[in-house]
């Protein structure tokens, strides 16, 4: 994907000083503090500091949540950002360098004035995914971890078991937020996808794999979508 060819920006007004960044399938979402304007994820790439300095006038941080390509596309225009630690091999895994990172914990928080985020720590999808939750407003942020569209689960820094255990996490909690935002697919979701990922990651890691439907064909070839109807992930078997 080149830079002509990269998805347009489509800012979407969510609520007073929140917004979702829609491109192409992948989204970001910024937030304009008191002192501050946080972005999360960076999308495929494009002018996104221009689209996000229409929308808030305040300095921006970045903070990415995983480091797929699809979220750190245009990270570079923003200086260091914040991810965590266990994300640094799999960046350089997939970039050949070191990232341009601040560390940022588990329990950590971003206080931006009028938002807090606590980090949460959600490995499986990648070695180093995190969740943003905002306790005062009763929201989280999951990057790819949760999802109505199949999630991601093949390849190198995948890790089934340990997603499992995420979303297991996430359930303990879910007492401290009513809607998940996620970076694709249907937004927002209701506590009620953590179950039904539940499930589904718990069938598979015991041998109990659904019956294989087709992948997009732009996958590899022994890679399918394994779902139950309500939630699906892209697996090799």
């Amino acid at each position: 994907m080149t830079k002509q060819q990269f998805p347009p920006f489509e800012p979407v007004k969510i609520d007073e000083k929140f917004w979702a960044i829609e491109q192409g399938g992948v989204r970001c979402y910024l937030f304009e503090g008191e002192d501050m304007a946080l972005l999360v994820d960076a999308g495929f790439g494009g002018d996104l500091k221009s689209v996000c300095e229409k929308l808030t006038d305040k300095p921006i941080q970045l903070l990415i949540t995983h480091a797929d390509g699809d979220h750190m596309g245009a990270a570079w225009q923003f200086g260091p950002y914040y991810m965590h630690p266990s994300e640094f091999s799999y960046y350089e895994m997939r970039n050949s360098k070191q990232p341009d990172a601040i560390p940022i914990w588990e329990g950590e928080i971003i206080d931006i004035g009028g938002w807090k985020f606590e980090i949460v720590f959600i490995p499986g999808h990648t070695p180093g995914s995190i969740a943003l939750l905002e306790k005062e407003k009763r929201f989280i942020l999951t990057g790819d971890t949760v999802g109505n569209v199949p999630i991601y689960m093949f390849g190198n820094g995948r890790n089934l078991p340990a997603y499992l255990a995420s979303i297991k996490k996430l359930k303990e909690i879910q007492d401290c937020f009513d809607e998940i935002w996620p970076a694709h697919g249907k937004r927002p979701l209701p506590t009620a996808i953590l179950k039904d990922l539940c499930v589904l990651a718990g069938e598979i890691t015991t041998g109990k794999w659904p019956q294989p439907q087709p992948a997009p064909a732009h996958m590899p070839e022994d890679v399918k979508v394994y779902g139950n109807g309500k939630v699906s992930f892209y697996l090799k078997k």
